[in-house]
C-alpha cells in the first residue's frame, strides 16, 4: 500500500525547516551519452550530504515531546545515523547510534561532529540493529528505524512529490536500493502526482537482497553482505516495502562492485560530484543497459548520497584494477 498523498505533504510541510527543497538538474553529460534526457536529484546536498535526513527529520518531528526528552536511539551503517543525529543536534535532544563494526572510520569521523553516542556492535547492519532495538525497549528510548517505519517513508516519499512538482513529464526515476525505505517512499510521492511514471531500483551484487527477493517474489535474506557498497547492506528488505516495489517497480536490477566504482569516478570527473557506490549503481545500469528507456524520455536519477572520501574512491579503484 502506498503511502497517502496526504501524509506525504505533512511531511513536506514538517521537514521543510531543517530539510530544504534539492535541485533537479539535467546532465548533458549522461543525456547525449546514453541519448536520451537524464535528470539528477541531487540529494547530496541535503544536511549531511543523504536523503537520508528526509526520513530521519519527518520520524524525529512526529515523536511527542515527551518522547523526545529521552533522545532518540537507531542504527545504521552511517547515513540514516548522520540524519538522526543531526535532528537530534538540532532540536538539543540526546541520539543514540549503534553501527556495525565494518563501518569505515570516515563515517564514524562524520557522526561525532553532531556529538551522539556511538556503539560500535556485530559484523551488519542486522546485528547492530538488534542490540539497537534491545536497549531502546529497556530504556524507553524511540527506536528509529531507518527504512521499515511509516514516518521515515513518508520522509523519504517527499522527494517524489519534488521530483514531479520539478519536472513537467517523468517518465522514468532509478533509484537505489537498501532496505527499501527511499524506493518506496518515492514510488508513493511520484505515483500520487504522476501516475504514468516508471520506477526502476538498483543495489550492488552481494548487496541484492531486494532484487532477488524481487526475482522470486517472497522476502528473502542473504547470508552476508559482500558488497562495498555498505548503505546497501541490509541482509533482507522491509515487508512493506517489498510489497510496493513487487507491485509498482518495472524491475529490480544489479550492477558489479566494479561497474559501480567506474561509474563513481565517471560522475566524479564528468559531473564534478563525488557519490557513494550506493549511488553510482544507479547510473551504472543505465550505461551497462540493465534498464530500457526511449530517446525522447525524462529520467530522473536519485542522487541519493556522498558520504565518501577521496582515500576510499582511490582504494576501490586499486582493488578493481580501475588505475
Amino acid at each position: 500500500m502506498l503511502i497517502p498523498l496526504d501524509n506525504i505533504q505533512s511531511a513536506v510541510n514538517r521537514i521543510k525547516p531543517l530539510v530544504p527543497p534539492t535541485p533537479l538538474v539535467k546532465s548533458y553529460y549522461y543525456s547525449n551519452n546514453l541519448n536520451t534526457n537524464i535528470y539528477l536529484k541531487l540529494e547530496l546536498l541535503n544536511p549531511t550530504h543523504s536523503f537520508k535526513t528526509r526520513g530521519a527529520t519527518n520520524a524525529i518531528l512526529s515523536l511527542t515531546d515527551k518522547q523526545r526528552q529521552n533522545g532518540v536511539i537507531t542504527a545504521s551503517g552511517g547515513n540514516h545515523g548522520l540524519g538522526v543525529a543531526y535532528v537530534a543536534y538540532q532540536l538539543g535532544i540526546p541520539a543514540y547510534i549503534y553501527l556495525p563494526t565494518t563501518t569505515p572510520q570516515s563515517k564514524v569521523e562524520d557522526l561525532e561532529a553532531y556529538n551522539p553516542q556511538i556503539t560500535l556492535t556485530g559484523d551488519v547492519w542486522d546485528e547492530a540493529n538488534q542490540e539497537a532495538l534491545r536497549v531502546s525497549k529497556e530504556n524507553n528510548i524511540a527506536y528509529i528505524h531507518p527504512f521499515d517505519d511509516v514516518d521515515v517513508m513518508a520522509g523519504q516519499a517527499t522527494i517524489g512529490t519534488e521530483i514531479a512538482q520539478q519536472l513537467d513529464k517523468v517518465d522514468a526515476v532509478i533509484a537505489s536500493i537498501g532496505g527499501g525505505g527511499m524506493i518506496a517512499g518515492v514510488t508513493s510521492g511520484i505515483k500520487a502526482l504522476s501516475e504514468h511514471t516508471k520506477i526502476y531500483g538498483v543495489e550492488t551484487v552481494g548487496a541484492d537482497s531486494m532484487a532477488q527477493s524481487y526475482k522470486k517474489g517472497e522476502i528473502i535474506t542473504l547470508d552476508a553482505i559482500t558488497s562495498i557498497a555498505n548503505t546497501l547492506g541490509a541482509k533482507s528488505p522491509g515487508k512493506r516495502h517489498f510489497d510496493i516495489i513487487r507491485e509498482y517497480a518495472e524491475d529490480v536490477v544489479t550492477v558489479t562492485d566494479t561497474q559501480a566504482v567506474e561509474s563513481l569516478w565517471d560522475m566524479l570527473n564528468k559531473e564534478k560530484l563525488l557519490v557513494e557506490p550506493a549511488m553510482s549503481c544507479a547510473i551504472s545500469a543505465l550505461i551497462n543497459k540493465k534498464i530500457p528507456y526511449q530517446p525522447d524520455d525524462n529520467v530522473v536519477v536519485i542522487v541519493c548520497g556522498g558520504n565518501v572520501k577521496i582515500p576510499d574512491v582511490m582504494r576501490w579503484r586499486e582493488q578493481f584494477n580501475l588505475v
